[in-house]
């Protein structure tokens, strides 16, 4: 069959690009398109965390303190505001899929 059911992104500028040294395409091929969105998922998380990793020397959220060593601002923060902080990635996960959070459930109905 095709490297992970056929899905875009396989074809590169200088040839075919199947890396998957795991197997998981061929062990588990009913949870490529999780797998996918997973991937997809962590990528932008990364992008955004990164940003968020420079700009907290520049910018401070109400209810925080400033901290000069950006590594340390995780810990000179207010435990309600992170816990509001969580709170709402989690929110905004779960309303992501309509609750569906397991990569048995999210593509249901697709």
């Amino acid at each position: 069959g095709k490297f992970a059911q056929g899905l875009v992104g396989a074809d590169g500028a200088w040839g075919r690009y199947e890396y998957d040294p795991l197997g998981f395409s061929k062990n588990y091929p009913e949870l490529v398109p999780w797998f996918r969105e997973a991937e997809l998922k962590h990528g932008r998380v990364c992008m955004v965390a990164t940003v968020g990793f420079f700009s907290q020397q520049y910018i401070t959220f109400p209810g925080f303190e400033p901290s000069p060593d950006a590594l340390q601002a995780v810990y000179v923060a207010p435990p309600g505001a992170m816990a509001a902080l969580l709170f709402l990635a989690g929110y905004i996960e779960s309303a992501s899929y309509g609750g569906k959070l397991t990569m048995l459930d999210m593509f249901e109905g697709d």
